[in-house]
């Protein structure tokens, strides 16, 4: 039994290092590959250039391009694509050299926001002619004179050159007014991609673009009504074969192979067949002007969507949970631009090199501190707002403003300890975000910042003491307005909707939104083994963000402990009421596990924290343990009870007829049988709710993904930050398990020695 134990041991032990191990590598052949995989920086500026061994072309599918390719470029190596999207994101990345396409569908993929692309001046032969196929077994009468009749009108009158002026030059979306019917003896069935612009795809919900404004205007002609409906290039031909659909009008290529099947209308365009290739020009956005339709990443609970599409109608709004999120996705050109106030994108721009920030301001802004609308909070308010009006007239705040705005590094500015004063008039509860300079976290837990030092310095000369805690932007208002906080900081903007739900002190600062772009020309001369050494350092050793990630460990282990422990007692409680039948509990425990289970957890703790505790002084820690017990425990209710079922009823039986109690008799026989059973779910259901208590940041938990935010909006690296986190939880899921399978192996009845099977069985 000994040697067993000490195998098993050797087992779980050897299992664990192997996963780290591998984990490990994992993460370094992830680095390796972020570092030395990139492509080739070679422009590409001529045709000739692509006429090598090796080079990769590509073309859509059942188009006819691809004989182009063959005669023009013989040595490239041809590449088949389904839709023309795929293939702009192949050549951006790097994937494919160069894509030959319809030159005006690219020209205006690049004109709505498609990056990393270029067209050559060169084309590749004269232009394809698109037209209206036509299904050979249409039960409209002579449709293809029809709709070639209806095209000759459009030349004659100008409307197919209006046309193509609106949609394929000056990329006007908007579909004229076209009374098409809404009901007719002619029903028009039409057949088109929605994936192709200018000619066919989606304006929002609907469909729009050249061909679909060409088929309404064929169908109010006809006096039909008309349906359209999306397939794909591959099957829309075979969509028109089978009588599926009348027609299709999807900018549909003459081919000999096509015409062989299927009858095609006079040309409906006739366009130049360009190249798109890797555009490796490296270009700093300056102006405003220049991102248009830019992708613009913003955080979500801000005002900043609104002050973008202000000036920027056309742009197109990313959501990030955090500005370090947004602030990768724009490094890794993922977002064309970031908006953020403009002291912390200063601060960002002196922490990082590669990113600057546009001087144009998109909204003029005062910022100030925000109170619940209440007596407590009026009263608070007006307090804070004679004190930043007096500090104002006496030069107070602006040397504040110096200190910490113009600061090049805030981490090595001197911050006040708010926690050491005495609250002789009471205590002043704030919540933040992390938002240099304004407010972030220190080494040792201290927040600093400009509003940080100007509340502290508020309380100091009112005799109040100060509690600093962090939350996600999400919650940050809720938070003041449930009354969990007495007020909230952070470059709060000032805006009259805003107004309408909570009070603003006087402004503590003025200043505005900005749009962060990538700074092209910095070159921080690392290479790749300098660039790790110098994540790993920002990540861990500066300011000892060590001690950062050892008390978000401390934390996530204790609310997971915790958990565990009060749900498994909850749960097997519950079950224990409910067993013998009672009609009540049992409807009331079902009721409360299908609540539980059903509810996402994040909208749980939210509940617990800023409703059921929002006037109570309990601790986020507390509510998370509260709430994860809840859930832990209703899982343990039903993984006991799926178990208990497995055992077959004659046990109890048989244990009845030894003289067992009912009590005796669960303990001592269905309890340890129906423990097998139960194990398996139960080690599943901690490796998951450890992963589920990353969410407890919602009400300002300190836990170790928390942790890893804070560190990520501090360095704005990605890499080291979510891998620590990463191999951090599977290292506390690894130890927990370790831990319940030693309690499995203790407590499994097949392991029991003869003398305990007797002595349980006798009753001695």
């Amino acid at each position: 039994m000994k040697n067993m134990r000490k195998t098993n041991d050797m087992k779980v032990r050897r299992t664990i290092c192997f996963a780290l191990s591998a984990l490990f590598i994992f993460a370094a052949v992830i680095a390796l590959f972020a570092g030395c995989g990139k492509v080739s920086s070679d422009q590409i500026t001529s045709l000739s250039q692509l006429n090598e061994k090796g080079r990769k072309i590509g073309v859509a599918s059942d188009t006819a391009e691809d004989r182009l390719v063959m005669e023009v470029l013989p040595n490239a190596k041809v590449e088949y694509f389904k839709d023309d999207m795929s293939a702009y994101t192949s050549v951006s990345q790097g994937k494919i050299d160069a894509f030959v396409f319809n030159r005006i569908a690219m020209e205006t993929a690049i004109y709505n926001g498609m990056s990393g692309v270029r067209l050559l001046d060169e084309t590749v032969g004269e232009g394809n002619k698109g037209a209206v196929a036509i299904s050979p077994v249409t039960k409209i009468p002579d449709l293809e004179g029809k709709i070639n009749t209806f095209l000759a009108e459009l030349k004659a009158d100008g409307t197919l050159e209006d046309m193509k002026q609106r949609w394929l030059i000056k990329h006007d979306e908007k579909l004229p007014d076209i009374p098409v019917l809404k009901t007719s003896d002619i029903h028009l069935t039409v057949a088109t991609s929605g994936m192709n612009m200018p000619f066919t795809y989606y304006v929002g919900t609907e469909l729009g673009g050249y061909d679909i404004e060409l088929a309404m205007r064929f169908a109010a002609w006809l006096g039909a009504t008309l349906e359209f409906k999306v397939y794909d290039y591959e099957s829309i031909v075979a969509a028109a074969l089978t009588g599926d659909v009348d027609c299709i009008f999807a900018n549909l290529f003459i081919t000999p192979e096509r015409q062989e099947s299927i009858r095609f209308s006079e040309p409906t365009f006739v366009g130049e067949v360009g190249v798109m290739v890797r555009d490796t020009e490296t270009k700093s956005i300056t102006s405003l002007s220049e991102l248009e339709h830019a992708n613009i990443a913003v955080m979500t609970g801000t005002n900043f969507p609104e002050h973008v599409l202000k000036v920027l109608p056309e742009a197109k709004i990313l959501y990030y949970n955090t500005m370090a999120d947004a602030l990768n996705a724009l490094k890794s050109k993922k977002a064309d631009a970031v908006a953020n106030d403009e002291p912390s994108a200063r601060y960002m721009m002196a922490q990082d090199k590669t990113v600057t920030y546009l001087p144009d301001l998109l909204e003029t802004l005062d910022y100030g501190y925000i109170f619940q609308k209440s007596d407590k909070g009026e009263a608070l308010c007006n307090e804070l707002s004679d004190y930043i009006s007096q500090m104002k007239s006496d030069g107070t705040l602006k040397a504040l403003q110096d200190k910490w705005v113009d600061a090049e590094d805030v981490a090595e500015v001197d911050a006040p300890d708010y926690r050491t004063l005495p609250a002789t008039n009471g205590t002043v509860s704030a919540c933040t975000i992390d938002g240099a300079p304004f407010t972030f976290l220190k080494d040792g837990g201290l927040q600093a910042g400009y509003e940080i030092e100007l509340l502290y310095l508020f309380c100091r000369d009112n005799g109040y003491g100060m509690t600093v805690t962090e939350v996600s932007m999400d919650a940050l208002i809720s938070a003041v307005q449930s009354g969990k906080y007495d007020t909230a900081c952070c470059a709060i903007s000032i805006t009259e909707e805003r107004k309408e739900s909570m009070l603003f002190s006087e402004p503590d600062y003025s200043g505005g939104t900005v749009l962060m772009v990538r700074n092209e020309g910095a070159d921080e001369n690392l290479n790749f083994f300098e660039s790790v050494a110098e994540s790993f350092k920002k990540t861990f050793i500066r300011e000892n963000r060590w001690k950062l990630f050892l008390k978000g460990i401390g934390t996530t282990f204790l609310i997971t402990v915790m958990s565990i422990i009060l749900g498994t007692l909850l749960g097997f409680f519950v079950f224990m009421a409910c067993r013998n039948g009672n009609p009540a509990a049992n409807a009331i425990a079902r009721f409360c596990v299908w609540l539980i289970r059903g509810m996402p957890v994040v909208v749980l703790l939210m509940i617990l924290y800023y409703i059921i505790f929002g006037n109570v002084a309990v601790s986020g820690t507390l509510v998370s343990i509260i709430g994860f017990t809840l859930v832990f425990a209703a899982g343990t209710f039903e993984s006991v009870k799926s178990a208990v079922s497995a055992i077959d009823k004659g046990q109890l039986e048989a244990a009845y007829a030894l003289g067992y109690t009912n009590f005796r008799a669960f303990f001592r026989v269905i309890l340890p049988q129906a423990l097998p059973y139960f194990m398996p779910a139960y080690k599943g259901s901690i490796t998951e709710l450890i992963k589920a208590t990353a969410i407890v940041g919602y009400v300002a938990v300190q836990d170790l993904t928390k942790m890893g935010d804070i560190v990520r909006s501090r360095t704005y690296e990605a890499f080291f930050p979510l891998i620590a986190v990463a191999i951090i939880y599977f290292i506390l899921a690894a130890i927990l398990t370790f831990i319940v399978k030693r309690v499995e192996f203790k407590i499994d009845p097949k392991r029991r020695k003869r003398e305990k099977i007797v002595k349980g069985v006798s009753g001695k």
